[in-house]
């Protein structure tokens, strides 16, 4: 697996690479999906760069994107090992120009993340990490292994689109906020101990979490659903995720922090 970790980082500085060429240009091919979500000629670019380049590592190993059609699950049900991307995580932020997008490879095995890489092509930032290997930071060319914070006052990381009061009703204690765009992005400043938790609330799909649910796991966290339950990879039809909550580090006591719910 270490020897796919560092052509993983380069593939998505890659993908970063093509999406900051179309960023901030007048013509983006800003269009809307089934879903409702937007999606961009750089999300396109960067999936491109992405599939080709891991066909190309791995040509035994499938391939589950946000931009390419997900088999049905008898399809893909036994896949043991699966490459899982989410090629720009945070297209409304790209759209918008905040910076705050990121490129998501992981590579999930038997149901669960084994690797995880998000980059951040505006600020040139690559967090990653392996099973049982650390969670690490690459930032001018020199790593920084990663630790979730040790309990002080709690701080939270915040979406910049969304109401405060969407994720302060589950919160049963005083805390501050650190605002990031892009779910991974958030997961990421637990991960190196700038925050302490962050609560999804709203939809998101198995490509947001994979990667991010190594790194935080190696930096010392943890992702679980908004009940406290497990995330699932590969096991239902339906790709979209549960509310989610990532935990930094043990000491707090989360459960008694945040009431638990069902979206």
């Amino acid at each position: 697996m270490n020897k796919l970790l560092e052509p993983c980082i380069e593939l998505a500085q890659s993908a970063g690479d093509a999406i900051m060429a179309i960023y901030k240009k007048d013509d983006i091919g800003q269009q809307e999906k089934s879903d409702s979500t937007p999606v961009t000629k750089a999300d396109l670019a960067s999936n491109d760069v992405l599939v080709a380049g891991l066909k190309a590592l791995a040509p035994d190993i499938p391939i589950m994107s946000e931009e390419t059609p997900i088999p049905a699950l008898a399809q893909r049900k036994n896949w043991q090992r699966y490459w899982l991307l989410d090629p720009m995580d945070g297209t409304g932020e790209f759209i918008l120009e905040s910076g705050d997008f990121a490129v998501n490879i992981a590579l999930i095995e038997n149901n669960h993340p084994v690797l995880g890489v998000i980059h951040w092509p505006a600020k040139g930032i690559t967090y990653f990490a392996t099973a049982n290997q650390g969670a690490f930071k690459r930032e001018n060319g020199s790593d920084t292994k990663m630790s979730v914070a040790t309990p002080d006052n709690l701080t939270l990381a915040v979406s910049r689109r969304q109401k405060i009061e969407a994720v302060s009703q589950y919160l049963n204690t005083q805390f501050a906020t650190i605002a990031v765009g892009s779910c991974s992005l958030k997961a990421c400043i637990v991960a190196e101990g700038k925050a302490d938790c962050f609560l999804r609330i709203g939809p998101t799909g198995e490509w947001d979490t994979g990667a991010s649910q190594v790194i935080v796991e190696e930096a010392g966290g943890c992702i679980t659903d908004a009940e406290f339950n497990p995330l699932t990879y590969n096991q239902r039809e339906s790709t979209e995720n549960p509310d989610f909550i990532v935990m930094g580090h043990p000491d707090w006591e989360f459960q008694k922090m945040i009431s638990p719910h069902q979206r």
